[in-house]
């Protein structure tokens, strides 16, 4: 067996090349660099949108529908909440049956325009002579927005532009007139 020894010239090459290749590297690290910016000035709120969010809530309700006062819910799925009026499920002709529904804009920057329509539930359907013979009257802050009006004529009421903080009271009056 016999060993070779390496060169002078060889070592010098192999040394040269290992300084030049670290050095590129430093020299490459020293150029690169990098910075995260975020939009705004960091605080909350700050930047596109900001936290700011959309959210408009209605009266809580109770596990049997019923408005509970001073509570507050989402309305925001397909579903929408139930809000039982008292007495309409023992209606008859003659009879009125009402409800009050406060509502809110909780949002803390936007304002809303809100628009209120009576529809039938998901997945349920109205007797069509019950449609027709039941009268509704809609009043937002005691003030009337339709008086003695079809189903049909409460499907798309203007409630104006709510504010960022502003509440209201939607009232719903249920008549089913004598005969």
């Amino acid at each position: 067996m016999t060993t070779k020894l390496r060169s002078g010239r060889k070592r010098a090459l192999l040394t040269g090349g290992s300084l030049l290749g670290v050095t590129a590297l430093l020299t490459a690290a020293a150029f690169t660099d990098f910075a995260n910016l975020n939009i705004g000035n960091g605080s909350a709120d700050s930047g596109v949108g900001g936290n700011n969010r959309f959210n408009i809530q209605v009266v809580g309700t109770d596990t049997a529908g019923l408005p509970v006062p001073g509570t507050w819910q989402e309305a925001n799925t397909a579903a929408g909440v139930n809000v039982k009026v008292p007495g309409a499920d023992l209606i008859t002709p003659g009879d009125t049956v009402s409800v009050s529904i406060p509502f809110r804009n909780e949002s803390p920057a936007l304002g809303a325009a809100i628009t209120f329509g009576l529809q039938d539930r998901a997945g349920y359907t109205s007797s069509p002579a019950l449609v027709s013979a039941l009268r509704y009257s809609v009043t937002l802050d005691g003030k009337a927005i339709a008086t003695n009006v079809k189903q049909a004529d409460v499907t798309a009421l203007d409630l104006g532009t709510y504010t960022a903080g502003k509440e209201g009271v939607l009232g719903v009056s249920i008549n089913l007139p004598d005969q």
